[in-house]
C-alpha cells in the first residue's frame, strides 16, 4: 500500500525540518501545507533537499483543518500518516501502521506518543497523561462520545479513502477537529492500537494542545463550544446502528428503545450523558414534549414522568452545578431510563 505523511505547519521554523525528515524515508511522499507562516518556516521548507517532499503554501491562513484537507487532496497515497509540524515520527512507524490497516475492519490505527520538549529531550510519560488510556479493551466510539478524546492525532494513520468518505477534518473546528473525525471513523470500523510509540509528540509553549489549559480561558471556552457542537451534530446524524451501539453502552432497555422515534432516541442518550450541555439538549426536547397533548403518555414511553422534567432541568443548570443536593432527583430520573425499569 502506498503511503503519505501529511503535515499542517504554521510558524514552525524550529521543528519543521525534523518533522519532514522523520517521515521522508518511511513513506512514498511527504506533503506539507504551510498555513501562511509568518516566520521562516517557508524558507526552511524550500531549502530541504527531500525528493519526495511536496510543499503547498496557503496565501492566507486557512486553519489546521483546511490545511490538512489540502494535503490529503494533493495525495494519491492509500495510507495517510498524520503528523504535526513540530512532531517526529519514529523508525518503523509506517510499516507498523500499514500492517494494522491491512485489516479491512480497521478504520484507524494509533499508539501512545513518546513525549518530548522543545529541545527534543524525552519527558516523563505522565506529561502525556491525556493519552494514557492506550488500548483499554473498550469500544472507542463509546469512550470518545461519553468520556473524551484519548488519541494523539500525530500518532494516527488512516486510509485515504476512509478519510475522504467521512468528510475529513471539519473546517471551522480549530481545536477539536481530530476528536470530530475520530468519532466518525469509530462509527465505521475498529481502532487498532499499536503497543509501541510511533511518534514523538512535542509539548512546548506555542503548540495548539498546550494553549487552552486554563479552566476559564477563552480557548477553553472554545473547546467546550466545539465539544458540544461535535457531540450534538454526531448524535443527530448517526445511523441506526451507531445510535443502538450508544444505547447498549448505557444499558438501556433496547426493546423499549427500538420503539422510540429517532428524536426520542437522541434525547434519551443526551439525558443519560454525563456532560451538562448534552443533558441540556435532552431537557430542551422534554420541554417540547411536555407541551404536547399526549405529554403524559409520551413521557411514559420514554420511561419518565412529567415531574422528572423539573429535576433534570435543575441537574442541567450551569449556574448551579455545585448545588448537588438540588440535583439528586435528576439522578433518580436518569436511573429510570435504564433497563432496571421494565416496560
Amino acid at each position: 500500500m502506498t503511503t503519505a505523511g501529511v503535515i499542517a505547519a504554521f510558524n514552525q521554523e524550529k521543528y519543521i525540518s525534523e518533522a519532514v525528515l522523520s517521515l521522508a524515508e518511511q513513506v512514498d511522499e511527504v506533503i506539507v501545507v504551510d498555513d501562511a507562516s509568518m516566520d521562516n518556516t517557508q524558507d526552511v521548507l524550500a531549502a530541504l533537499a527531500v525528493p519526495n517532499l511536496i510543499v503547498i503554501y496557503n496565501d492566507v491562513q486557512l486553519g489546521v483543518s483546511r490545511s490538512y484537507n489540502r494535503a490529503v487532496a494533493a495525495s494519491s497515497a492509500e495510507i495517510l500518516l498524520i503528523q504535526g509540524g513540530d512532531d517526529r515520527s519514529l523508525a518503523g512507524r509506517a510499516d507498523r501502521q500499514v500492517q494494522a490497516l491491512s485489516d479491512p475492519s480497521v478504520s484507524l490505527t494509533y499508539s501512545l506518543p513518546r513525549v518530548i520538549d522543545a529541545r527534543g529531550a524525552r519527558l516523563p510519560a505522565s506529561l502525556g497523561s491525556e493519552f494514557s488510556v492506550g488500548s483499554g479493551g473498550f469500544d472507542p466510539l463509546n469512550f470518545l462520545f461519553f468520556v473524551t478524546n484519548y488519541i494523539c492525532a500525530p500518532a494516527v494513520a488512516v486510509r485515504r479513502s476512509d478519510y475522504v468518505r467521512v468528510g475529513g477534518f471539519r473546517g471551522g473546528l480549530d481545536l477539536l477537529q481530530d476528536y470530530d473525525l475520530w468519532l466518525r471513523l469509530a462509527s465505521e470500523g475498529r481502532f487498532a492500537y499499536i503497543d509501541h510509540p510511533v511518534v514523538e509528540y512535542r509539548k512546548h509553549a506555542f503548540n495548539l494542545s498546550r494553549d487552552y489549559v486554563d479552566l476559564d480561558s477563552p480557548k477553553q471556552r472554545r473547546v467546550s463550544a466545539e465539544m458540544d457542537f461535535i457531540r450534538n451534530r454526531f448524535l443527530n446524524n448517526a445511523n441506526e446502528a451507531t445510535i443502538r451501539r450508544l444505547a447498549a453502552h448505557l444499558a438501556l432497555d433496547l426493546v423499549r428503545f427500538d420503539t422510540l422515534s429517532n428524536q426520542e432516541k437522541v434525547a434519551i442518550i443526551q439525558l443519560a450523558h454525563g456532560d451538562k450541555l448534552q443533558l441540556r439538549h435532552g431537557v430542551a426536547f422534554l420541554f417540547e414534549a411536555a407541551g404536547e397533548w399526549d405529554a403524559i403518555a409520551r413521557f411514559e414511553r420514554l420511561g419518565l414522568e412529567l415531574s422528572d422534567l423539573s429535576r433534570l432541568a435543575i441537574l442541567s443548570d450551569h449556574g448551579n452545578l455545585e448545588d448537588v443536593s438540588r440535583a439528586i432527583g435528576g439522578f433518580r430520573a436518569a436511573d429510570r431510563i435504564s433497563a432496571k425499569r421494565k416496560p
